[in-house]
């Protein structure tokens, strides 16, 4: 290892510029393998990745890749053994070792890392993820108040699909009656991603398609007490320094007479403060409900969110956002929500 710091160094102040295949070939491949998937008798003492493996190797952002060349393990948590080469290789030149090291992932349908926006609290994202989530919402109405929380666990299904498994559970307290505590309705969604253009403002489109199962405790006010359908798109953009990411999602339950029908608009604008996933990511979020039966009014919703990794690769986070009624009907008072995930592939809980 020591080795390849020291040629790149020298390959630094060559006369020429070197393509990344070459600066990988000369400086990675003594560790990495010429074939990506790690070489033997390196005497590195943790797990080398297979960069063969598209999953891994397209799932990480670019600032995150560049982060770890230029500034070595330790920048993200990892291990020492990897170090750093921003002394010897410039932004270009690891940019293009970058580019030699994704392309021995063969198959073009995973979407790169890049598409990854950050979790919001209250839309969903369109990028598959291996997560678990654990998350809450409190509101206020008049006379009564009412907390929900859930532990959902997402795993990534192929290049583009992602299977969700989510376990609910309520509280309800009325000003002039008992408290209602139960599990939710049970539900299971899947996501799969239709459109991933990078070059194109950055965007990523995917279609999920949902069902919530009645198991839940109707009589007591916990649960739809029906079956429910939830389709929905959701979308992600890149706008400059602005992230856009929005959702439309429809509740459909068998039997309107125990649910409504209603539709959900959700637009958040987030700023990443930084390049990397650990940065901090401020957001607005924005939400639009209306009833699909007649009669049934819509509500127009609005409020503040912050996404804070927790750990140095950022694969461990919480969030934390509010949204207030500022036309139509009034559902609540005020609702505040967070959640706390770990993208449990990338490392364990603790390693931060």
């Amino acid at each position: 290892m020591i080795r390849a710091v020291a040629l790149l160094v020298a390959l630094a102040g060559a006369a020429h510029a070197l393509t990344g295949a070459e600066i990988y070939e000369q400086g990675c491949a003594s560790c990495h393998g010429a074939d990506g998937k790690g070489a033997a008798g390196t005497g590195v003492t943790v797990p080398l990745p297979d960069f063969t493996d598209c999953a891994f190797v397209t799932a990480e952002s670019t600032g995150n890749w560049l982060g770890l060349v230029r500034h070595g393990g330790p920048f993200l948590g990892m291990s020492t053994q990897m170090p750093g080469f921003g002394g010897s290789l410039s932004d270009a030149e690891i940019r293009s070792v970058l580019d030699h090291v994704r392309r021995f992932c063969h198959d073009a349908r995973y979407p790169i890392g890049d598409l990854n926006y950050r979790r919001t609290v209250f839309v969903e994202k369109a990028f598959p993820e291996d997560e678990a989530i654990a998350s809450g919402e409190f509101a206020r109405a008049r006379g009564e108040r009412a907390g929900v929380g859930e532990l959902a666990l997402e795993k990534r299904l192929g290049a583009r699909g992602q299977l969700e498994l989510a376990l609910p559970g309520e509280i309800v307290a009325r000003d002039r009656g008992a408290r209602v505590v139960g599990a939710g309705d049970v539900g299971v969604t899947y996501k799969h991603v239709l459109v991933a253009a990078p070059r194109l403002a950055g965007t990523i489109l995917a279609a999920a398609a949902g069902v919530q199962f009645p198991s839940g405790n109707f009589r007591h006010g916990v649960g739809a007490g029906t079956l429910v359908a939830t389709p929905g798109l959701m979308s992600g953009h890149r706008l400059g320094p602005v992230v856009a990411q929005t959702q439309v999602e429809a509740d459909l339950p068998v039997d309107p007479g125990r649910a409504a029908r209603e539709i959900a608009y959700r637009v958040a604008l987030q700023w990443p403060l930084g390049p990397y996933k650990k940065d901090l990511v401020p957001a607005v979020e924005f939400e639009q409900t209306e009833g699909l039966a007649h009669g049934v009014h819509a509500a127009t919703l609005v409020g503040p969110s912050l996404y804070l990794p927790l750990s140095r690769r950022g694969h461990v986070a919480v969030g934390v956002g509010g949204l207030v009624p500022v036309a139509g009907t009034r559902p609540f008072d005020w609702t505040i929500a967070g959640f706390f995930l770990w993208e449990y592939t990338d490392g364990p809980i603790w390693a931060w």
